[in-house]
């Protein structure tokens, strides 16, 4: 897995390149606009003869800007390069690379006033984004903003130099205005906010260049005399953020004994169903008997017995008492606790409805069950208004909401979710000491210690009714076969969107249902375990 650094991280890994590794950051400049050039050759073409513009602001940026204007010289391209504001303003490495090409003959434009520079974005192939950096904490004004406005509608390729100018480095929200780039090229590491979105559609690809940082010294210790020392300024422990990938998935997957029985591998009851969603029952069924847990047992309301029946034959159906508006009773209290304690893992709440005595049981349930559980849907809409409990539950918990549930669990707006999908979900995981998977793009999975975990799989197939209950299935059914909760939750939702990305490929993301998802489960499963897996590359629609 990458570590997805914020801001302030990037920065700490910059200080310790140069100052304590003795790297200069001439040298840092330098390998960030080779690295530039050539992702622009491997993503373009050759660069010859072709007349980019490179737009350059006066920090560090420009200055990896003022670089690649150098070195697209020497491939023979005829760029033009303006900078936004006076040569004066420039300091440190930004002005050396400024002198460097004014050395040689080569003059950048000063600009002041978009009158100066509207024609030049006129007619470009290719503008080069070397505006703001990693550093930028307000929205672009005056002239930056105008130049944004003019990249946007100029019709070019954008090559984004670390990010997308606008673009909030730690959580991938725009300001207003932002460069929709179709190519960022991001040094040393993926910044977190170029893998969450709207951050992700705005990069366009992503390309990750080396620079030459050690990008696995965290600073927490330092070597002088032989003797290791700390170091007075380390990166946030238990405070990380990785992007998930296949080679992770692959090596934390239950491996699977070639003497073993379906008592090997594990034991899961789902909790599920009532009689206007009896679909929740069957999806979560589905995807647990394609998980290769040994063995699934679906605890119903006795309504809907036979259509669940019919359509999950590998399962084993646990009909249970249930209320006159077909949801489970608190009739069903001893049955659950006892199937509860011959399962290795439960699943609680997919299609089970919010009924008073439904709710009354799921709480009943929750004070005593030990199991690991996982609660999803209704499970989690008859939490809302019982947050203390989650403290009081014994059970290792893993909570899986979209951003409206989570919403109603944490009384804060779905909007105020999904502008800090990692922050909120480390500290709710944090303080509740439970393992939570915000669903969404893209879905992150918080783990106690406060470490998050980003998926890169997945598409707008998933944006359908049904998908979250395939993926409760998916999870509860690789618990039950003895993988943690965190490692559990992190495979799943990796297989989960792997799984809707094979079927894309057939049905679209229009056509692609639900139902379709545990079709695909095999070749997301085999694609993983033969090294085949690639998280996708990102493209602007």
């Amino acid at each position: 897995m990458q570590l997805l650094v914020t801001a302030a991280q990037m920065q700490e890994l910059d200080r310790l390149a140069i100052h304590k590794h003795g790297i200069p950051g001439l040298t840092l400049m330098e390998n960030a606009g080779q690295g530039v050039v050539e992702s622009m050759e491997k993503h373009l073409g050759s660069l010859a003869n072709n007349q980019p513009l490179v737009v350059c602001g006066k920090g560090n940026n420009g200055g990896d800007g003022f670089v690649v204007t150098r070195l697209l010289l020497a491939k023979n391209a005829r760029p033009d390069c303006i900078l936004l504001g006076k040569a004066a303003d420039l300091a440190g490495d930004a002005l050396a690379n400024y002198q460097r090409l004014a050395d040689s003959g080569f003059k950048v434009r000063e600009v002041s006033a978009r009158a100066d520079i509207g024609p030049l974005f006129q007619n470009r192939k290719v503008i080069v984004d070397a505006i703001f950096g990693t550093g930028l904490t307000r929205a672009p004004a005056g002239l930056a903003a105008e130049t944004i406005k003019l990249i946007n509608s100029s019709g070019s390729c954008v090559v984004a130099i670390d990010l997308p100018s606008g673009l909030q480095s730690d959580n991938g929200v725009p300001y207003d205005p932002c460069v929709r780039a179709d190519l960022t090229v991001t040094m040393a590491l993926p910044k977190l906010g170029l893998w969450l979105y709207p951050g992700q559609a705005l990069a366009g690809t992503i390309e990750v260049v080396d620079i030459g940082i050690d990008t696995k010294d965290d600073g927490r210790s330092g070597t002088k005399n032989g003797t290791t020392t700390p170091d007075p300024k380390p990166l946030s422990p238990g405070a990380d953020a990785f992007l998930l990938d296949s080679a992770h998935v692959g090596a934390i997957l239950p491996r699977r004994r070639p003497d073993g029985h379906k008592g090997t591998f594990g034991a899961a009851l789902i909790i599920a169903g009532s009689r206007n969603f009896s679909g929740a029952a069957v999806l979560a069924g589905m995807a647990a008997v394609r998980s290769g847990c040994g063995l699934i047992r679906l605890a119903i309301p006795a309504g809907i017995a036979d259509v669940v029946s019919s359509d999950v034959v590998e399962a084993v159906k646990i009909p249970l008492p249930q209320t006159e508006t077909g949801a489970l009773s608190p009739a069903a209290i001893e049955n659950l606790l006892e199937l509860a304690g011959d399962a290795e893992a439960v699943a609680l709440g997919p299609g089970i409805g919010t009924d008073r005595r439904t709710q009354k049981l799921e709480l009943s349930f929750l004070a005593e069950v030990a199991k690991p559980t996982l609660i999803d849907a209704d499970g989690l809409n008859n939490l809302a208004g019982h947050p203390r409990l989650l403290s009081r539950v014994k059970a290792p918990l893993v909570l899986t909401p979209h951003p409206g549930e989570f919403a109603r669990l944490t009384g804060l707006k779905a909007g105020d979710v999904n502008a800090d999908r990692v922050g909120v979900a480390r500290k709710f995981a944090t303080e509740k000491k439970v393992v939570l998977v915000l669903k969404g793009a893209s879905t992150v999975v918080a783990a106690p210690d406060g470490r998050t975990f980003v998926n890169p799989t997945g598409n707008s197939g998933l944006a359908k009714g049904g998908t979250g209950d395939i993926l409760s299935g998916l999870i509860v059914g690789l618990m039950a076969q003895g993988m943690s909760p965190l490692d559990a939750a992190c495979a799943g939702v990796f297989l989960h969107g792997l799984a809707a990305d094979i079927g894309v490929q057939k049905l679209t993301e229009y056509c692609l249902a639900a139902g379709d998802l545990p079709r695909y489960l095999p070749e997301a499963y085999s694609a993983i375990l033969n090294g085949d897996a690639r998280a996708p590359t990102r493209q602007n629609d």
